[in-house]
């Protein structure tokens, strides 16, 4: 018997639909289950938007088990498809007629000056940098496997995934890489000078950024999931994670990329 999890966003709606999937599936000779999630499910299904399937991820991560993204929120950029389809896709996807993407996921740690560790976090998306509500620029420096990058002033810095290059990377300039590739991708936000560009890196590398001058309030973000305020001198060492994330695809990527973030319209 196969087992599968549902995840979804707390809502009465999709509260209600999920009870509904669950009565269903069942009928249909599955085992379902709800979080927390046990180790051997084939299949976790998300009811909700990209939030809901980050935070999913989360819980199911570095466990081997697919997510199938079914949109009920706004954007649903990663799902594999929308709530009126949703169950037709269950089906395709339980009958083997949808492929299993893995989704590049990177591990990062907080250093702090005294030499502390914290970590590892996971990141599907990004990891970002942040400046305080009240913060002026902050000043941060990069190097790259021990190198030296760039030390430069800005809001922010974002370092990510081919997944999370069209989220908030591309909101602050970014390039678009299609989600299957494996590179590592360094956006700045907000530069102070205008020749910053972003930067795409081998995913061997490890990113090393170091805090330099900075106020009250800032942080380093895991997926807009998990905050951890950062003081001048700490450090954020982020690598590919060698555990990725298992994605049933969306056939209609392009298509996606147009309709969803008006890309090519």
């Amino acid at each position: 018997m196969k087992k599968l999890g549902i995840y979804y966003q707390k809502d009465s709606e999709t509260e209600k639909k999920a009870a509904e999937w669950k009565i269903w599936l069942e009928k249909e000779g599955y085992k379902v289950f709800y979080p927390p999630f046990p180790d051997n499910l084939d299949l976790v299904i998300v009811l909700g938007g990209d939030g809901s399937l980050l935070h999913a991820a989360r819980l199911i991560w570095p466990r081997k088990i697919p997510i199938l993204g079914i949109n009920w929120g706004e954007l649903g950029f990663l799902t594999a498809g929308s709530k009126e389809e949703g169950q037709a896709i269950v089906k395709e996807v339980l009958a083997g007629k949808r492929l299993v993407e893995k989704r590049m996921t990177l591990e990062g740690i907080v250093i702090s000056k005294e030499g502390k560790v914290e970590g590892p976090f996971m990141a599907l998306n990004e990891v970002a940098i942040e400046r305080g509500a009240f913060t002026r620029l902050i000043t941060l420096s990069v190097e790259v496997k021990g190198q030296r990058v760039i030390s430069f002033r800005a809001d922010g810095l974002i370092v990510a995934t081919p997944t999370g290059s069209t989220a908030y990377s591309l909101s602050a300039g970014g390039p678009i890489i299609y989600p299957t590739l494996d590179v590592l991708v360094l956006t700045s936000v907000c530069p102070f000078h205008l020749v910053q560009r972003s930067l795409v890196l081998s995913p061997e590398d490890t990113i090393s950024v170091k805090l330099e001058k900075g106020g009250e309030g800032i942080r380093v973000v895991f997926d807009g999931q998990v905050f951890k305020p950062l003081k001048v001198g700490d450090k954020v060492e982020i690598k590919k994670s060698s555990s990725p994330v298992y994605l049933i695809e969306n056939p209609k990527y392009f298509q996606t990329l147009n309709q969803k973030l008006c890309w090519g319209s």
